[in-house]
C-alpha cells in the first residue's frame, strides 16, 4: 500500500507541475506582446528589406497600443517602400508637427509627392524638412531637382550652394550643375516628366510653362499652345512665351497684339519686345527692351550678346564691346565643362580652380565658391584655393 501510495503521490504532483506549465504557458500566450519589441522587429524587418513582414509587425502594434509618432514614422516608410502612397501621406501627416520627426516625415512626404508628380506639394514639405533639418543637405537636393525640372534658375543656385555649404557636392554633381546652367537644353527627357506633372497638378503653372517651351523646341506647336491654354490671358509669363512662339513663327503681328496690354517695365516679355524694336528698326526701344530683360536674367548670355547688338546700332560701340565681352566669358565656361563631363576631366585637378575662375569671372559667383572648395578639398593647403574661396564667402555674403 506504501508503494502504491507513494507512486500515486508522485503522479498526482507530476499533474500538478504539468498543469502548472500549462497555466504559465496560456498566461504568456495571453499577456499583450512588448510594444517595443514589436517595433525593433517592425524596424530591422523594414531595414532588412522584409516590408510584408514589418507590416504585419506594425498591423499588431496597432493592436497593442495607440500608435506613436515613431510608430508612425515607421508605418509611413514601409507604406512607401510598397508603394502605397496614400498610406504613407496619411502617417506622415499626422506627425508633422511632432518636434524630433516632423522634419523627417515631410522629407518623406514630399518624396512621396515627387514619386506622384507632384511637385507643389513636393516642395512645400521640402522647405519645411530645411527648416527643421538645418545641417542636413536631404532636403536641398530633392529641392535642387524640382527647380532643375522647372528652370527655376535663382532657386536653383541658392539650393546648390545650400549643398556646397554642406559639403555636400561631389565632382560629378557640380558639373552637372555646370551642364544645367551652361549647356543647351535637350527637353524631350523632362518633357515626359512635366507633361506627368500637369497631368497630376494641373495647377502647376511653373511646370507647365516649361512644359509649353519644351515643346515648342521639338516643334511640337499644337502641344506647346494647349500646354498654355489653360493660363490666363493676363498671366504675363505665358503671354511672353505665346508672343516669342509668334515671333519665331514670323507673326509679328501677332506678337505686338499680344504684349499690348502687357506693363511696359514687366522683364518677362521685355526681350521679346527688344527684339521686335530691333526689326522695326528702333534701336532706343531695343536697348532698354533688353537692359529691362537682363534685370530678370543678369547672367543671360543670349541677352548681353541682344544688348550688345543692340548698343552698336545705337552708336555705343564702347558700351557693345562690354556687353559682347561678358557672353564670351559665358562662352569660355563651355568647353570646361564640357570636359568635367568627361572620364578625363573628373581626373584633372587644374580643373576645379579653372572652373571657378571663369564662374567668378562670367558673374557665376555660387558655381565659382563650389569649385573653389572642391580645389580646396582635394588639396586643403593650397593657399590660392583658400583665399579664392574666402574672398567669395565674403562677396557672397551670410546666408
Amino acid at each position: 500500500m506504501g508503494r502504491i501510495r507513494g507512486r500515486t503521490i508522485a503522479g498526482v504532483a507530476a499533474l500538478v507541475a504539468t498543469a502548472a506549465i500549462g497555466v504559465a504557458w496560456l498566461w504568456l500566450a495571453s499577456r499583450p506582446p512588448d510594444p517595443a519589441a514589436l517595433l525593433a522587429r517592425a524596424q530591422a524587418d523594414f531595414q532588412a528589406g522584409r516590408h510584408e513582414d514589418a507590416r504585419r509587425a506594425l498591423d499588431l502594434l496597432a493592436t497593442v497600443r495607440p500608435p506613436r509618432p515613431m510608430d508612425r514614422m515607421a508605418r509611413a516608410q514601409v507604406a512607401q517602400a510598397q508603394g502605397r502612397d496614400d498610406d504613407a501621406v496619411a502617417e506622415a501627416g499626422a506627425i508633422l508637427d511632432d518636434p524630433a520627426l516632423g522634419p523627417l516625415a515631410h522629407l518623406l512626404a514630399g518624396r512621396v509627392e515627387i514619386a506622384r508628380h507632384r511637385l507643389r506639394p513636393a516642395e512645400a514639405h521640402f522647405l519645411k524638412a530645411a527648416e527643421g533639418l538645418p545641417g542636413e543637405p536631404q532636403p536641398h537636393e530633392e529641392l535642387a531637382y524640382i527647380y532643375n525640372l522647372q528652370h527655376r534658375w535663382a532657386d536653383f543656385d541658392r539650393v546648390m550652394l545650400a549643398l556646397s555649404d554642406r559639403r555636400a557636392l561631389t565632382f560629378e554633381r557640380l558639373a552637372h550643375w555646370g551642364k544645367s546652367r551652361h549647356a543647351a537644353w535637350n527637353p524631350r527627357e523632362d518633357c515626359e516628366v512635366l507633361a506627368a506633372c500637369v497631368a497630376a497638378d494641373p495647377d502647376d503653372r511653373a511646370s507647365r510653362l516649361v512644359l509649353a517651351e519644351g515643346l515648342y523646341r521639338m516643334n511640337d506647336v499644337r502641344g506647346a499652345e494647349e500646354a498654355l491654354a489653360p493660363l490666363p490671358a493676363d498671366d504675363i509669363d505665358a503671354v511672353a512665351l505665346r508672343a516669342s512662339f509668334a515671333v519665331e513663327r514670323g507673326d509679328d503681328e501677332e506678337a505686338e497684339r499680344l504684349l499690348r496690354d502687357v506693363p511696359p517695365d514687366a522683364a518677362a516679355p521685355a526681350e521679346v519686345r527688344a527684339r521686335l524694336a530691333l526689326k522695326r528698326g528702333d534701336v532706343e526701344a531695343a536697348v532698354a527692351g533688353f537692359r529691362l530683360a537682363l534685370t530678370a536674367r543678369p547672367e543671360d548670355r543670349g541677352l548681353l550678346h541682344g544688348l550688345g547688338t543692340a548698343l552698336r546700332l545705337a552708336g555705343d560701340p564702347d558700351a557693345a564691346a562690354e556687353c559682347f565681352r561678358a557672353a564670351e566669358l559665358h562662352d569660355a565656361l563651355f568647353p570646361l565643362i564640357a570636359r568635367a563631363a568627361t572620364t578625363e576631366g573628373t581626373r584633372d585637378p587644374t580643373l576645379p580652380p579653372r572652373l571657378s575662375a571663369a564662374c567668378a569671372a562670367a558673374g557665376r559667383l555660387p558655381e565659382a565658391l563650389a569649385w573653389a572648395r572642391l580645389a580646396l578639398a582635394d588639396d586643403p593647403l593650397d593657399r590660392e584655393a583658400q583665399a579664392t574661396a574666402h574672398r567669395l564667402e565674403r562677396e557672397l555674403g551670410p546666408r
